[in-house]
């Protein structure tokens, strides 16, 4: 297997000698359109055009702007530098500066009679200009102050929003819980409610965040990893100018803008195929692992990242993009702020704030149950029911628990969470001394934990579902089921799960207090209490539960 020699410095000299001469630049300057990078690690080198979308105004502007930029980028892996790559080297360059002259991005915008109002607005909304700043960073400040300013413009309401969504399914994109390899280690806190991900079965991604666009399409093309890129952060700012305007429509610029940065992946293809190179002078590489650095002559990478790569690169801490709770891909920011401000109730509810907590839960439960949310629904009322339950409201308990088991009947539920309603369902019915109800439930997912692998608390549940069975038949005279069952719970508690154990002498002696067999009780529980460690804080509630029944015999 042959090594691969990085390039040396007088290699590295030399291309950069080369890509200067034709008019390509290493750094990343807003007026920069022609780019380069050459990795210092693998042999790696890209070429990246940008094509800005400009308005054409009758004044002069101090600030730059570009109503959206189009990007495109050739990355490619070499063997080594030979005479023929330097030719290859210099073909590509000519063929790409020959398709940005070709390229058209000239669009026209109604602003006769809005000067005023746009510079007015522009004023407002873009940050000062720092003279010979990288363009990811200039972005980024523009991306800062329309979250800072969001109080002076207005934002895109539901109807934008669906509208938007409508369009990028009309071009093939749809909600997807999908993401770019770029993002995948999570994306600034503050975004997590921000960002809608749209994709399809190609690596073709558009990211919606409130006030900015970014759509790309990736290929790997006989060696070489192309990308077809376009951002705006203009939608707000134009709809706020022109949005009243019969002739305006931010939904067909949105669809032209898609469908042309796919025409320019098609052009790379045609630059690629045309030139008939030599595969054997090009190496396969890994992406992610070739760009996502700063390996990088002058630690210059030019590779058209998303806005909110550059952000997670500067930021401090990341935060996932959590889709746990999602049946499908969230299509607008509503539902995504339902699911964060259910987290939030979590938290109210660790803090003993029921009250806030059931609000916040109701507020979201409205939404994601618009939304068909049904996972996310049945644990809010799930929730709902844990905080009656400690407040002792019985009836709004088993009430919860009834909705989420209809919501669950309707399906596309996880097993896990049908065990849990009918867990809680059969330990309600119990508790209330309706024990057919409690047996129907115990039964029905007695079959569902025996298969089920995904529960961390399979043992607990299993157990536990066991002690309530053998109560029941034993209540039943059904001396042969109920000796089974509680022999099973009985195996589990001293063998798998210490809190099965604890619950199989709580609940047992409460069974035989109530029928006034109280040496039966006073028995389970100081035998349950016979290795007790003062230190033991993992089931506390339990054994405050254990101490409490067995000081109230001694009462």
């Amino acid at each position: 297997m042959s090594i691969i020699r990085p390039f040396s410095s007088n290699e590295i000299s030399n291309l950069r000698e080369i890509f200067e001469k034709s008019g390509f630049k290493i750094n990343r300057k807003i007026d920069n359109y022609f780019r380069y990078s050459i990795s210092t690690r693998d042999n790696v080198l890209l070429f990246s055009l940008k094509f800005p979308v400009e308005m054409p105004l009758p004044l002069r502007l101090k600030i730059p702007f570009e109503v959206a930029t189009f990007r495109i980028s050739m990355v490619f892996k070499l063997w080594n530098l030979t005479q023929n790559t330097f030719k290859v080297l210099i073909y590509l360059m000519k063929m790409l500066r020959n398709l940005f002259l070709q390229v058209s991005t000239e669009y026209r915008f109604p602003v006769k009679g809005l000067e005023n109002k746009i510079v007015k607005l522009l004023n407002l909304i873009m940050p000062e200009y720092i003279k010979d700043e990288n363009e990811s960073a200039w972005l980024n400040r523009i991306r800062i102050s329309l979250l800072n300013k969001r109080d002076k413009i207005k934002e895109f309401d539901n109807k934008i929003i669906n509208s938007l969504v409508e369009t990028l399914n009309k071009v093939g994109l749809k909600p997807s819980f999908k993401q770019p390899w770029e993002i995948k280690k999570g994306i600034p806190k503050i975004r997590t409610t921000e960002t809608l991900l749209f994709s399809n079965e190609e690596q073709e991604f558009f990211i919606l965040e409130k006030g900015y666009f970014t759509h790309f399409k990736d290929i790997e093309y006989n060696k070489f990893y192309l990308r077809s890129f376009f951002e705006t952060y203009t939608p707000i700012i134009l709809n706020e100018l022109f949005g009243d305007l019969p002739e305006f429509n931010l939904n067909l610029y949105l669809e032209n803008w898609i469908k042309y940065t796919r025409v320019l992946l098609n052009s790379m293809i045609e630059i690629i195929d045309g030139g008939k190179l030599n595969q054997s002078e090009f190496l396969n590489f890994r992406p992610k692992k070739a760009l996502d650095t700063l390996d990088f002559e002058l630690e210059e990478n030019n590779f058209p990242f998303t806005a909110l790569h550059y952000e997670n690169f500067v930021s401090k801490e990341l935060s996932p993009l959590d889709y746990d709770l999602f049946d499908t891909p969230p299509s607008n920011f509503e539902v995504i702020e339902a699911i964060r401000n259910y987290k939030i109730a979590k938290e109210l509810v660790s803090f003993y704030k029921f009250k806030e907590a059931s609000e916040i839960f109701n507020d979201s439960l409205k939404i994601l149950n618009k939304y068909k949310q049904k996972k996310a629904v049945v644990s809010i009322l799930l929730r709902l029911r844990k905080i009656a339950s400690i407040l002792n409201k019985k009836n709004m308990a088993l009430n919860y628990l009834q909705n989420a088991l209809e919501v669950a009947k309707s399906g596309d539920v996880p097993n896990i969470s049908i065990i849990r309603i009918h867990y809680q369902l059969g330990k309600t019915y119990f508790n209330i001394k309706d024990y057919t109800n409690a047996l129907k439930h115990f039964n029905v997912i007695t079959p569902l934990l025996e298969n089920e692998k995904e529960s961390l608390k399979k043992e607990e549940y299993i157990g536990i579902s066991a002690l309530h069975l053998g109560l029941i038949y034993l209540e039943q005279n059904k001396n042969s089921e109920s000796k089974k069952n509680l022999k099973k719970a009985f195996y589990i508690g001293n063998n798998k799960s210490e809190k099965v154990k604890l619950k199989y002498h709580l609940i047992s002696a409460k069974y035989y207090k109530n029928k006034g067999n109280l040496s039966k009780a006073h028995k389970l529980l100081t035998t349950s209490l016979e290795n007790f460690e003062a230190t033991e804080t993992t089931n506390k509630n339990i054994l405050i539960d254990l101490f409490l029944e067995l000081a109230e015999l001694y009462i």
